[in-house]
């Protein structure tokens, strides 16, 4: 349990019993020793559980956790720069935000850093005295009356009678399930659509500039930054660099290690990824390329003269698609009509669905749950009960993602009814059909509901 957990952890640091309770029983006070507790009062503000909060600040839905006042994990930190700099710690450790051992190590540093409050608490000698230190100086609530210190100092009291008999004692650990990491699809693809209209260069000058320095010796930003890192076997710069832009997106939206994870790529000299033959076989091998397209899929294309065999010439990624074309965004590419490839710019296109170069669409395992998706209406019975969402408000904006940080593609308005597609688990909003294309509306402005299609 996690009680057992914690008293190892902190009587191990600090070598005081009355220390570690006094601490453990501020941290019970504090979020009842759940490491995921996010305060209750924006539970029902923001419309999220304890583990919705927790997913969506893992998987990057949720970028407000450092701004949001929200108190939140075991000490129920709140304060905007360590909340951030809690956050920056989970993710150099590729770790939950809701991670117990992270937050404990966390909490260690932290209180490690106020110099004279770790004196005192180190020599201790009673719980009262370890629990007001940790109340006034460290937690520092709006209420530290003496009721208050009263009712913390009996929580500690009751894990110093729990284990300070032989705190040295060796537990079985029982650690809660782990929250399983979620991507978000839409922030690789917002992060390649913001790269529109960068122009590789002529040389290494000004390779941060979309338009600078535009030439034709296929230098860019996205070949020098995965060089730097590592990534591939040899450093890419001067070469094509489709594939190169690609795997930048990843790395940018989610970091190195999740980023080869979900592209099924291996960071170092035995990967060879940069070239779109090899990085359409990672998926193969790994059963996930697919012949149907989704929103975050790596498309890739077949040569001209080479449709149908093992050669592939160009590739993108998916942000899009309809009953009738997939769109794309992609680097070292034109606008013009077809695929073109070393075209020197990041792109938006688009493809049907028959467009017999297409070969085939890589899917990262995101670890989304499964969402019920609507099936497309085939006919119209009288009668048939249909699932569709009707907007609530005013000039309400339809986006690209399920989040507001996603761009807009245009309005909705009160009373006007779309065809349901689905709802994010994540962040309750609501993918619409509006036009033949796949949209997002949030659920502040919008109701789901089931009615009933009629003759006509």
């Amino acid at each position: 349990m996690n009680e057992n957990y914690i008293w190892r952890f902190l009587w191990e640091r600090t070598g005081n019993v009355f220390s570690a309770a006094g601490l453990m029983g501020n941290l019970y006070a504090e979020s009842g020793l759940n490491p995921r507790n996010l305060e209750n009062k924006y539970e029902v503000k923001l419309g999220m559980t304890d583990n919705g909060y927790t997913q969506a600040v893992d998987s990057g839905v949720y970028d407000e956790f450092a701004s949001d006042s929200a108190g939140y994990g075991l000490a129920q930190w709140t304060y905007k720069t360590r909340k951030q700099n809690l956050l920056n710690y989970a993710r150099e450790r590729q770790r939950s935000i809701g991670d117990l051992e992270m937050q404990l190590e966390f909490l260690w540093k932290e209180l490690s850093s106020y110099k004279s409050v770790m004196r005192s608490l180190l020599a201790a000698t009673s719980v009262q005295e370890a629990s007001d230190l940790i109340l006034t100086k460290y937690e520092m609530p709006a209420n530290q009356s003496d009721s208050v210190k009263k009712k913390r100092a009996a929580y500690g009291q009751k894990y110093f009678d729990m284990f300070a008999d032989a705190p040295g004692k060796v537990v079985t650990v029982e650690k809660e399930e782990e929250i399983p990491m979620f991507y978000d699809p839409n922030k690789v693809v917002q992060t390649a659509l913001n790269e529109i209209g960068y122009l590789e260069k002529k040389d290494k000058n000004s390779l941060d500039d979309k338009t600078a320095n535009a030439g034709d010796k296929n230098y860019t930003k996205y070949a020098r930054d995965l060089d730097e890192l590592g990534f591939y076997n040899g450093k890419k710069q001067s070469i094509a660099w489709c594939d190169v832009f690609v795997d930048w997106c990843f790395v940018q939206a989610y970091g190195l290690e999740a980023a080869a994870k979900l592209t099924y790529q291996t960071p170092g000299k035995a990967n060879c990824g940069a070239g779109c033959r090899y990085s359409r076989d990672y998926y193969k091998k790994n059963g996930r390329l697919f012949d149907k397209p989704q929103p975050g899929d790596q498309v890739f294309f077949y040569p001209k003269d080479g449709i149908g065999g093992s050669s592939i010439q160009h590739t993108g990624l998916v942000y899009a698609v309809d009953d009738e074309c997939v769109y794309t965004v992609e680097g070292n590419t034109s606008g013009a009509n077809g695929v073109i490839s070393n075209g020197g710019g990041v792109c938006q296109k688009k493809y049907k669905l028959t467009y017999n170069r297409l070969a085939g669409f890589g899917r990262p395992d995101w670890g989304m749950p499964e969402v019920k998706l609507a099936e497309p209406e085939t006919k119209e019975e009288a009668g048939e009960p249909v699932t569709v969402v009707t907007i609530t408000s005013d000039k309400v904006n339809a986006r690209i993602g399920d989040h507001q940080k996603y761009d807009s593609i245009g309005h909705v308005h009160k009373g006007e009814t779309y065809d349901w597609v689905a709802t994010s688990p994540i962040t309750g909003w609501h993918a619409i059909r509006m036009e033949k294309r796949i949209c997002w509306v949030s659920p502040k402005y919008s109701k789901v509901t089931v009615t009933r299609r009629q003759e006509g």
